[in-house]
C-alpha cells in the first residue's frame, strides 16, 4: 500500500489530498486553516490517521469519500457521474492516471479504459484568499455516443461536525431570504429547474457546525458559477460522513457526447474558515470575486443611477422624459437609464419584444434628442433590453416562429406574454448581436440593463432540450458585445434577482437585486445577497414613498439609508419631490459620492442582533480608517430600546470619530425622552471599545433607520 500526498497552500488555507493506492482517486483529507509547513510530510502518519474502520454489514473493504465518488467503488453517496452508452456502461470505474501539482493548481486525470471515458479534475487555490475552485471535464474517447445524465462540477467532503446549512430561497420581489436547515440523515436537495438561477434558490450554500453565526463558528461556503438550472445536494451517510455536490441540472437526453467530444462543467467555489463565522467566509468570497470574476470597470467609482421605470412605465413621451432627466440630474444622478417601452409596439408587455427598433411614433428622430439631453446634463446614457425574449405579437415572431425554444407538438406556456428565443441558433445569435450592437454604436450607449423576465419551460429546439446551451450562448453574446464595445457596462436583471450568480457576473458587473424597492423588504434581500456578493455590484435605489410592489409607505431617510448599502441610485419620479425631499436626497447622494472611492474594496460586516426586527451591518474600508454602520428597525422591536451596536473590523489601536451621518435625528427625538449623547455631539472612541462595548442606539420605531460614520 502506497500513501500519496499532495499539498497546496494559500496565505491562510491548506488543501491536502491523499490517495491510498496508485490508482485511487484522491480524497481531501484537509481543507481549512493553514497547517504548519512540516505538519503533513509523513504519508504513513496520514495513512494511519485516516485509516477507516470497517463496520459489519458493509463491503469487505473500506471506501474513501473521494473527489469523484463512483458507484463502482461501493460508496453509498450520489455518484459524480451518471450516464451510459445507450444503456451500456451504466456504471464506470475511473482510476487515477496522473496527478500534476503546479504552483496553486492540481490537475487530476482519471480514466476508464473499458468505457473509454476520461475525466479531468482541476483544482486551484487562490493564493491570497484561500478560495478553492473546482471544475470537471468529461471526455468521450469511445466510438459511440455517450449520454450524460449528471456530471458534478465538484464533490466536496464536509467535516463530520457540520450539522446546519444556510441557503437562500425566495420569490419574485423577495429574493435572497435566509433559510437554516438542520442536516439530518439522508439527502438535502437544493434544486432549480427553471432555466435561470431563479428567484427561488441561489446556487450557493453556507454549511457549518451547529450554531454558527456571523462572527463565530466553523463555516464552509460553496458557490456554483452558473446561470441556468442547477442542483446541489448534501448527503449525511450512515457512517457519519458528509458529501456536498453541485452542478448543472440536465434535462433528459440534453447532453450527448459524440466520439471525441468533451463537457466542461461550470466552476464551483469553496471557502472554509474554522472559527471566523460567516463574515470571514464572505470577505474571502468578495475578495476573490473582485480579483478573479468581475469586470475591471467595477473597480472604478460607481455612478449614481436614475432609472425611468417606476416614473414612466410604458408611457413614453419626449417632453416628459426631458423633464424627468432634468429632475434626476437635480438630485445628483450621473447615469440615466431608459427602461422598457422605447421600441416599436411596446405600449404594454403584450407586444414588441424581439423588434429592437426605436418606435418612430414616439421618437421620430430616434433616441437622439433624449440621449443628447441626458449628456447635456452631464449624465451617461443607459438602455433597457431583454434580448433572450420575444412576444408572439412581434414582427420577428411572425417572420420566424421557429426561432423560439419549444418542444413539438406542445404549446409552450406564456409568461409575461412572452416566449424565449433559441440563442444557440446561429441566425438568432447574429440577429440579436447585430441589432444591439447597431444601437450601442449609434447612440454611444454606456450601459445596458439586460433583463430576463421568465422561467424556461420545454426549452428545446423542437426535439431536444437546449437549456445548457442557452445559458452558454447568452454568455457568448454578452462577451462579444463587451469585447467590441470595451467601455460598455452590463447589468444583470432577471425580473429582479433571478440571475445573480458568479457565472453571469463574469460578463456583467451589477445586479438588479430585486424588483421590490420596498426598503424594509430590501434589508433582508440585500443581507442575503451579501453572503456571496460584494456591495458595489448591488443595485440599490431610493424608491417612491409608497413602495411599488408592496404599497407600504416608508420614510425618505430609511429609503436612502438602505439604498446606501449598495450602488446608490433612484427609481423615483424626481419631479414630484418637494424641496425638503430634494435637500434630503442631495445630502445622502453627496455623502455617497464623497465616500464611494473606498466602497469597491470595503469589507461587509453583518452583525448578529439579540433584538427581534433590528438588523445591523457595516461597510469598513480596506485600511480600516473609515466605515459606515447601518441599523434598521424592520418592525416594532421586541424591547423598548435597541441596545448597543457592537462594531467589527476596526483597528483596536486607533481612536475614531463617531457621528450620526443620517439627517433624521429630529424624527427620532420624538420617540424618546432622551437620545444617547453621542448622537447629538459625536464622540471620539477607541476602536477596541467600539468592538467590545459598542454604541448605544436610540429608541427606534418601526421602519426607522440610522447611518453612522466612524472615521479616523
Amino acid at each position: 500500500m502506497t500513501e500519496t500526498l499532495w499539498r497546496v497552500d494559500s496565505a491562510d488555507t491548506t488543501l491536502l489530498l491523499t490517495a491510498r493506492n496508485t490508482t485511487d482517486v484522491p480524497s481531501i483529507v484537509w481543507f481549512g486553516d493553514l497547517l504548519p509547513e512540516n505538519a503533513c510530510k509523513d504519508s504513513a502518519m496520514i495513512a494511519a490517521l485516516t485509516d477507516l474502520p470497517l463496520p459489519m454489514a458493509k463491503l469487505d473493504a473500506s471506501v474513501s469519500l473521494s473527489l469523484f465518488p463512483q458507484r463502482s467503488s461501493g460508496i453509498d453517496c450520489m455518484p459524480a457521474l451518471k450516464g451510459h452508452f445507450d444503456g451500456r456502461f451504466f456504471d464506470h470505474h475511473l482510476y487515477r492516471d496522473s496527478v500534476e501539482l503546479d504552483d496553486q493548481e492540481v490537475r487530476i486525470v482519471l480514466k476508464d479504459t473499458a468505457a473509454q471515458l476520461e475525466v479531468i479534475l482541476q483544482l486551484a487555490l487562490h493564493r491570497t484568499t484561500g478560495v478553492l475552485s473546482i471544475t470537471t471535464t468529461l471526455i468521450n474517447h469511445a466510438d459511440s455516443t455517450y449520454n450524460v445524465d449528471w456530471l458534478a462540477s465538484a464533490s466536496m467532503p464536509l467535516p463530520g461536525s457540520y450539522r446546519e446549512c444556510l441557503h437562500l430561497h425566495g420569490r419574485w420581489g423577495l429574493e435572497f431570504q435566509q433559510q437554516r436547515t438542520v442536516i439530518s440523515p439522508g439527502t438535502l436537495m437544493l434544486h432549480s429547474h427553471r432555466g435561470r438561477t431563479s428567484h427561488e434558490r441561489y446556487p450557493g450554500v453556507m454549511v457549518g457546525a451547529a450554531g454558527f453565526n456571523e462572527n463565530t463558528g466553523d463555516v464552509m461556503a460553496a458557490n456554483l458559477a452558473w446561470s441556468g438550472s442547477h442542483a446541489s445536494t448534501i448527503e449525511l451517510l450512515s457512517d457519519g460522513r458528509l458529501c456536498y455536490q453541485s452542478g448543472v441540472s440536465l434535462d433528459p437526453g440534453e447532453c450527448r457526447l459524440e466520439s471525441g467530444e468533451s463537457l466542461q462543467t461550470p466552476v464551483c467555489y469553496f471557502k472554509r474558515h474554522t472559527c471566523g463565522g460567516l463574515n470571514q467566509v464572505s470577505h474571502a468570497l468578495h475578495q476573490t470575486m473582485r480579483a478573479e470574476i468581475l469586470p475591471a470597470w467595477t473597480r472604478t467609482e460607481r455612478p449614481v443611477h436614475a432609472n425611468s421605470w417606476e416614473a414612466l412605465y410604458f408611457n413614453h413621451d419626449i417632453d416628459t422624459l426631458k423633464s424627468l432627466i432634468d429632475a434626476a440630474a437635480e438630485v445628483g444622478a450621473e447615469r440615466f437609464i431608459l427602461d422598457d417601452g422605447w421600441f416599436v409596439a411596446r405600449r404594454s408587455d403584450n407586444a414588441g419584444l424581439g423588434d429592437w427598433v426605436v418606435d418612430s411614433n414616439i421618437y421620430p428622430d430616434g433616441l437622439h434628442p433624449v440621449v443628447e439631453h441626458v449628456r447635456s446634463r452631464g449624465m451617461q446614457f443607459g438602455l433597457w433590453f431583454e434580448p433572450e425574449m420575444i412576444n408572439p405579437d412581434s414582427d420577428l415572431y411572425r417572420d420566424h416562429p421557429d426561432w423560439v425554444l419549444h418542444l413539438k407538438p406542445h404549446a409552450t406556456p406564456l409568461a409575461r406574454n412572452q416566449l424565449v428565443l433559441n440563442l444557440d441558433l446561429p441566425q438568432v445569435f447574429d440577429y440579436l448581436y447585430q441589432h444591439i450592437a447597431a444601437l450601442v454604436r449609434e447612440y454611444r450607449i454606456d450601459y445596458i440593463k439586460w433583463d430576463h423576465n421568465r422561467d424556461l419551460i420545454m426549452a428545446g429546439d423542437g426535439v431536444r432540450s437546449r437549456l445548457m446551451q442557452q445559458t452558454r450562448a447568452c454568455y457568448c453574446l454578452m462577451q462579444k458585445l463587451t469585447t467590441e464595445f470595451t467601455e460598455l457596462e452590463i447589468e444583470s436583471c432577471s425580473s429582479g434577482g433571478a440571475r445573480a450568480d458568479w457565472g453571469v457576473l463574469s460578463y456583467t458587473g451589477r445586479v438588479w437585486t430585486s424588483d421590490s424597492i420596498d426598503a424594509i423588504d430590501r434589508v433582508q434581500i440585500q443581507r442575503g445577497y451579501s453572503y456571496f456578493n460584494p456591495p458595489e455590484i448591488m443595485g440599490a435605489h431610493v424608491g417612491h414613498a409608497e413602495a411599488h410592489l408592496t404599497g407600504r409607505e416608508i420614510n425618505i431617510h430609511t429609503r436612502a439609508i438602505v439604498a446606501l448599502q449598495g450602488q446608490y441610485g433612484y427609481e423615483i419620479d424626481a419631479r414630484k419631490l418637494d424641496d425638503d425631499e430634494k435637500q434630503t436626497l442631495l445630502g445622502y447622494v453627496s455623502f455617497y459620492k464623497a465616500n464611494r472611492s473606498w466602497l469597491s474594496s470595503s469589507r461587509t460586516w453583518r452583525l448578529d442582533s439579540a433584538v427581534d426586527n433590528l438588523v445591523c451591518s457595516g461597510l469598513v474600508s480596506e485600511d480600516q480608517c473609515i466605515s459606515w454602520w447601518f441599523s434598521v428597525a424592520q418592525a416594532s422591536l421586541s424591547q423598548t430600546v435597541a441596545g448597543n451596536m457592537v462594531l467589527c473590523g476596526l483597528n483596536p489601536a486607533v481612536d475614531y470619530q463617531v457621528r450620526l451621518a443620517s439627517s433624521n435625528l429630529h424624527q427620532l427625538r420624538t420617540f424618546s425622552k432622551k437620545v444617547p449623547d453621542w448622537l447629538t455631539s459625536g464622540a471620539v472612541v477607541n476602536g477596541a471599545v467600539l468592538m467590545t462595548i459598542g454604541l448605544s442606539l436610540p429608541v427606534m420605531p418601526a421602519q426607522s433607520a440610522l447611518l453612522i460614520e466612524v472615521k479616523c
